[in-house]
């Protein structure tokens, strides 16, 4: 991952890199099955440095460098492609990620998966902290098929996972430019610890290696793809590169906007996504024609409906739940909704049950 390297098109710890210079042809080879870097930017100053810990089943590796002018040269690198899936977790601080012509802010939490046909790079903007996961797709091969020699019948969901499902459409085809991006529900406020806890396991299992290692890396990457895929820690975006720029962060405001039924406080969704307030309220008039607030309420009045048709609680009971103080107000915003009262509502669904 380092610079030195990259210019030098050289094999460093089962990295080779092909035409390191160009800005449109770049491409990174890996022979082991996985590979693992992390790398740690102090920040941008002139007492600034960062540091790139590269580790595999072949070979270790370590680079640091104190030398900013060699760190901008670092933080300019071209775009690349590469033969492995790569996953991006963001461990601290915040990078933007360039995919293709588009630019995202990814903050500490967030992770993204590329498949081997995307033109990536990650910029730092500060101090950070990042965990480059390099899965082969033979690797990927055998966890799919390690179901054949489990030995409980839990273990054969591997197809059911989202994660595996991307990555095994992505073998298949072999065509196509998408990727994941994975996003922390506002609920799961721990999510740092436990992505912390998951890359320290692998990271020990890579640079200490004992008997039974290979199975303790193949059980740590399913259980942070299960993690990734379980819905009240993550919310996951399939986005193609043909999309708009502005369509992943609207998906983003919508994954949190649905988990806490449209009643997120604009602070903390600004806190989550790490953008102004008033340029979401843009993002979301955009693709909607409405303000933030009318559309978390969309997803309020959702709920709402949901409660009436699916439980017995009361219409009051429903108002409480969903922060409405005033009876008259929630009636009118609910008519205007679905045509009826909340009450009329219920008695329409349970008639057609």
């Amino acid at each position: 991952m380092n610079e030195k390297v990259i210019r030098s098109g050289k094999v460093s710890n089962i990295l080779e890199i092909h035409n390191p210079d160009s800005v449109i042809n770049s491409y990174y080879d890996m022979s082991a099955p996985i590979q693992l870097t992390f790398t740690y930017c102090s920040g941008l100053g002139e007492e600034d440095f960062y540091n790139v810990v590269s580790v595999s089943p072949n070979k270790d590796y370590f680079y640091t460098s104190r030398i900013v002018s060699d760190f901008h040269k670092f933080n300019a690198r071209p775009l690349h492609q590469h033969s492995f899936f790569e996953l991006v977790i963001v461990l601290e601080g915040s990078i933007i990620q360039r995919l293709e012509d588009k630019k995202y802010l990814y903050p500490a939490g967030t992770c993204c998966l590329v498949n081997q046909n995307v033109l990536h790079i990650e910029k730092y903007i500060g101090e950070a902290q990042l965990l480059f996961i390099g899965l082969s797709v033979h690797f990927i091969r055998e966890l799919l098929e390690s179901h054949k020699t489990a030995y409980f019948q839990k273990e054969e969901t591997a197809y059911d996972n989202s994660v595996f499902q991307f990555m095994n459409a992505n073998i298949q085809s072999k065509d196509g430019k998408n990727y994941l991006d994975f996003l922390p529900a506002f609920q799961n406020w721990k999510n740092l610890e436990k992505l912390k806890k998951l890359s320290d396991a692998l990271i020990h299992s890579m640079m200490f290696p004992k008997f039974g290692s290979t199975y303790i890396i193949k059980g740590v990457i399913c259980e942070l793809f299960q993690y990734l895929d379980t819905k009240q820690f993550y919310h996951i975006s399939k986005v193609k590169l043909h999309s708009s720029s502005d369509q992943l962060l609207f998906s983003r405001i919508g994954h949190l906007m649905e988990e806490t039924d449209g009643r997120m406080p604009r602070s903390a969704l600004e806190s989550a996504l790490c953008y102004s307030g008033n340029y979401m309220n843009a993002i979301v008039n955009k693709y909607t024609g409405m303000n933030l607030h009318d559309y978390g309420l969309t997803f309020t009045l959702k709920k709402a409906a949901s409660l009436l048709t699916d439980t017995d609680k009361s219409i009051s009971a429903i108002e409480t739940q969903l922060g409405f103080t005033n009876r008259t107000h929630f009636y009118k915003m609910f008519k205007n909704k679905y045509g009826v009262t909340p009450g009329e509502y219920r008695k329409q669904k349970k008639a057609c049950k």
